[in-house]
């Protein structure tokens, strides 16, 4: 877990460096760490704590502009975005994290501060433990956001444009027991139609994966195969390496279709994912009904196959000359043997 810059753009892009301050953000946040600090090389909060503790966590904010700048700090637990990585942007994670307890309950509310050009402040968390125990980790982070955007920046796609928003996360890890280790668990929830909005907006079946237990997955690889039957042709396939979840999180893992119609009718997912000496594979059959399949594809950027419309037009066509010299072939023959019949009545001389 690192300090790091979040470069949030309408839409929403993210951007991970490894140092206290980026280049673009305008300030720089420091954690100034307790004595109770586990890691003690570790440059976020990591700290050693019991049940019902009661501390202040200081936080050293620097503006480095000439401009005053108006931040809001958030103590936010960390979730797993659908992109397979850590975040940690939001301060209501609902159905995001199943987290025996959120850092919004232990640091307390979001902070506004206001910083003169070039000014440094000390920031204040009073971090208060729950007196019930927990396993594995606690894990989230203070998330600094810059209350003022960029510049609007023009696009060359018709009615948008972008703001820019900087942020800073300041990595927090609680933990109580420090000697026992707890070994990730993953399970396979819902299967569900949808559009993988990071593959040119295509129809896809989406896998809610969760991570059950009080500990991070790092390097987590997914491999997922959809088919009629299990064992049958794969006919939509998705391997993605290096992600990451947080503790008791869960995202939806996507299998695109290639930017194909979304077809009616039963299936089978497998899926593998593995991570270090850890590995889960569930299987599982699953129906995508009609109603599903046409509201997605009416959402969704589909590539049709126009094939058919060309060969019926061109049978079409075939059919019109065939008409039209049919129609002409008919109208000389009866100009033709009206001539004739005049001719014939014509009084001979």
């Amino acid at each position: 877990m690192i300090l790091s810059l979040i470069t949030c753009l309408i839409p929403i892009i993210w951007l991970k460096v490894p140092t206290a301050h980026a280049e673009g953000a305008g300030f720089t946040v420091t954690a100034v760490t307790p004595a109770n600090q586990f890691d003690k090389n570790a440059s976020y909060f990591d700290l050693k704590v019991v049940p019902g503790q009661t501390q202040n966590i200081n936080v050293q904010i620097q503006n480095l502009t000439n401009a005053q700048k108006k931040i809001t700090a958030y103590p936010n637990t960390a979730y797993t975005s659908n992109a397979g990585v850590e975040a940690y942007d939001k301060n209501n994670l609902k159905h995001l994290s199943r987290a025996p307890f959120f850092l919004s309950e232990i640091l307390g509310r979001p902070q506004k501060i206001i910083l003169a050009p070039r000014e440094s402040k000390t920031l204040t968390f009073t971090l208060k433990m729950p007196q019930q125990k927990f396993r594995g980790i606690l894990e989230g982070a203070l998330y600094f956001l810059d209350n003022q955007t960029s510049n609007t920046q023009q696009t060359n796609q018709k009615g948008m444009i972008i703001k820019n928003r900087y942020a800073l996360a300041l990595g927090v890890v609680l933990r109580e027991d420090t000697q026992a280790t707890v070994a990730p668990k993953m399970k396979m929830n819902k299967i569900s139609a949808g559009i993988e909005d990071t593959a040119n907006f295509s129809a896809a079946t989406k896998i809610n994966l969760e991570n059950t237990r009080p500990v991070m997955i790092k390097k987590l690889t997914l491999t997922g195969e959809i088919s009629k039957l299990a064992g049958s042709k794969v006919l939509y396939r998705s391997t993605q390496k290096n992600l990451g979840m947080a503790p008791n999180s869960n995202f939806d893992y996507s299998i695109n279709w290639h930017n194909k119609a979304m077809k009616s009718g039963k299936y089978h997912m497998h899926v593998i994912a593995t991570s270090g000496k850890y590995k889960w594979i569930f299987d599982r059959n699953f129906t995508i009904t009609r109603s599903d399949a046409g509201k997605i594809n009416k959402k969704a950027n589909i590539n049709r196959n126009w094939t058919w419309l060309w060969i019926l037009l061109g049978v079409l066509l075939v059919l019109l000359v065939f008409m039209l010299a049919f129609f002409i072939g008919r109208r000389s023959a009866n100009k033709k043997s009206t001539e004739d019949s005049l001719t014939a009545k014509e009084p001979k001389k």
